[in-house]
C-alpha cells in the first residue's frame, strides 16, 4: 500500500486489539476464524483472502469486535476484493432437457393406460352372456292319454245308446292296460339349476311367555309379600336381622313370594314394571323411588303399611 503518512487499517487493528489487551489468539477465538487469519489482516496482506464476500465479512467482523468505524474497514475490503468469475461447469440441449423433464410422466400415463384400458374393457364385454343358461325343472313329463281303438261290437252299436253304454264299458279302469296308450311329450334337454332352494315350513305362533313362579319363605311367617315382575329387575329381601330372602337379579314374568313375622327391607329396581302386594295390598312403590330404585320397610308395626328404607 502507498504510504500516506497515516497509519493503515492493519495497523490501526492491531492497535486497538492491544488496546484492549488482548492476543491474536485471543481475537481469533472470538470471531471463530483461524489465527493466520487474523495475523495476515494486520498486517495488509489480503492474497489468497480477497474474495469479495470473504475480505469484506472478515474485515467487518474485526471492526466491529475492536471498536473502529465499520465503513473504513468495508472501503478497504472494497479496494482490496475481487468477485470471482462465473465458471460454466457444463451444457445440456433443449430436447435432453425436455426428454428428462417429461420422460416420468410419459412413462406414467403409458402404464396407466396399459393397466385401466384392459380392465374397462373386460368390465363391458367380458362378462357371460346372460342367455346362454336356461333353467328347467327336473319334474318328470306329464303323459297324455289317447284312446285305443274300439271293438268291433261297440263300433257296430256306436250310434246307439247302447252301444255308447258298451264303449264306456270298454273304457273302465279294468281294462286300462289294453285300451290306453300313454305317450310322453316331446322330450326336452334338462339343465339343472343352481339357484338354493328354502323348504317352506308352516308358520308358528309365538308361545306365550312362560310365567315363572319362585317362593322364598322365611319360615310360616305371618304376613305375606307377593312381587310381580313385567320387567328384569333387581331385587333385595331381608329380615330384621340381615338375613337375605333374595338378593338377585330376577327375570321378567315371574311372581316371587316372601312370608316373614317380622319387618322386611326391600330394594326394587326398574320399579316401572314391579308390583308389589303386602298381605292382599298393593304397595306404591313411586313413593319410595330414588331415582329407578324403591327403598320400603313392611310390617314395621306389625301391619302392612310402608314406610322408607335405607338405600
Amino acid at each position: 500500500m502507498p504510504s500516506t503518512g497515516e497509519p493503515s487499517l492493519g495497523e490501526r487493528l492491531a492497535a486497538a486489539r492491544q488496546a484492549h489487551g488482548w492476543s491474536s489468539t485471543e481475537v481469533a477465538t472470538q470471531l471463530r476464524l483461524p489465527l493466520h487469519v487474523i495475523e495476515r489482516l494486520e498486517r495488509n496482506d489480503y492474497a489468497g483472502i480477497n474474495d469479495a464476500v470473504f475480505l469484506r465479512g472478515y474485515l467487518r467482523s474485526y471492526a466491529t469486535l475492536v471498536g473502529l468505524p465499520v465503513e473504513q474497514a468495508l472501503g478497504v475490503a472494497d479496494a482490496h476484493s475481487q468477485v470471482a468469475p462465473l465458471v460454466a461447469t457444463g451444457t445440456i440441449s433443449r430436447s435432453r432437457y425436455l426428454f428428462e423433464r417429461y420422460s416420468a410422466s410419459a412413462t406414467y400415463l403409458t402404464l396407466t393406460a396399459l393397466i385401466v384400458v384392459p380392465a374397462v374393457w373386460l368390465a363391458t364385454h367380458g362378462g357371460l352372456r346372460q342367455d346362454l343358461a336356461r333353467v328347467t325343472p327336473l319334474d318328470p313329463p306329464a303323459m297324455r292319454s289317447v284312446p285305443a281303438p274300439l271293438p268291433d261290437s261297440a263300433a257296430a252299436g256306436a250310434g246307439t245308446e247302447a252301444g255308447g253304454s258298451a264303449a264306456s264299458l270298454a273304457m273302465s279302469p279294468t281294462d286300462a292296460a289294453g285300451a290306453i296308450t300313454l305317450t310322453p311329450r316331446e322330450q326336452t334337454p334338462i339343465v339343472a339349476s343352481m339357484t338354493p332352494f328354502q323348504l317352506t315350513e308352516p308358520s308358528r305362533q309365538p308361545e306365550p311367555p312362560a310365567v315363572e313362579t319362585a317362593t322364598a319363605q322365611a319360615g310360616e311367617g305371618a304376613h305375606r309379600l307377593v312381587l310381580r315382575l313385567a320387567e328384569p329387575s333387581w331385587v333385595e329381601v331381608s329380615t330384621a336381622d340381615g338375613r337375605k330372602l333374595e338378593y338377585a337379579m330376577l327375570a321378567a314374568g315371574s311372581v316371587h313370594e316372601y312370608r316373614s313375622d317380622g319387618v322386611l327391607n326391600i330394594s326394587v329396581g326398574n320399579t316401572g314394571g314391579a308390583q308389589l302386594h303386602a298381605d292382599g295390598n298393593a304397595i306404591d312403590l313411586s313413593r319410595f323411588q330414588r331415582g329407578n330404585v324403591a327403598h320400603l320397610r313392611l310390617f314395621a308395626d306389625g301391619s302392612a303399611v310402608a314406610e322408607r328404607g335405607q338405600p
